[in-house]
């Protein structure tokens, strides 16, 4: 399937505010992560895979969330990041895991259980990434098994469910009527229209 130009441009602008908010998030992390340990601040792990559903719902294409995951976590480590080049790499890991998600149903799903099923694939491949790199390996399997389960409640619940509360919001505006979730949309109603009628 190829990408409309504007289907490109609406890609990059939200991969890059997403990318600002990791950036932002990360700087929170830091006092959280002194507060509670890095275990117990886990609970925050779901905004760093918001791009990835928020893209992919909205343009419904391979591909769409793990170039957005990719490009959103490159602005972070161009801002910044304390987490460095490991920024990238883990969002790398963390996309293909958000990908997995939608192409399971060959790309023709893209309802709530979907975008959830994407924030947790991508803390479960993003946690390879960790065990890797990050020194995971090192901890108990407790603590790991303790982790990865907070890992995948918040991908669920702060990358899948909140980014379908945040597009369908922006989708009330009007501002996405140009976008495949408004024209599936407008087909659904369509249908349920003419059901009702007979």
């Amino acid at each position: 399937m190829n990408w409309k130009m504007k289907e490109v441009v609406l890609a990059v602008i939200l991969s890059i505010a997403c990318g600002v908010i990791y950036f932002g998030w990360s700087t929170i992390w830091i006092p959280i992560s002194a507060l509670v340990g890095p275990v117990g601040a886990g609970f925050m792990f779901g905004i760093w895979v918001i791009a990835s559903p928020i893209v992919a719902y909205i343009i419904r294409k391979p591909g769409a969330a793990f170039i957005a995951e990719v490009a959103a976590a490159a602005v972070e480590l161009i801002m910044g990041s304390h987490f460095g080049l490991s920024a990238l790499l883990v969002g790398v890991f963390q996309g293909i895991g958000a990908e997995i998600a939608f192409a399971i149903f060959r790309y023709k799903r893209y309802n709530l259980f979907t975008l959830m099923l994407s924030g947790a694939l991508a803390a479960i491949i993003g946690m390879v990434y960790n065990l890797l790199a990050n020194g995971f390996g090192f901890y108990t399997l407790p603590v790991l098994v303790t982790t990865l389960g907070i890992h995948i409640i918040s991908g669920i619940i702060l990358g899948g469910w909140l980014a379908k509360v945040i597009v369908d919001a922006l989708a009330k505006t009007g501002v996405l009527e140009q976008y495949e979730l408004m024209k599936e949309k407008r087909k659904k109603d369509d249908i349920h229209g003419n059901i009702s009628r007979m």
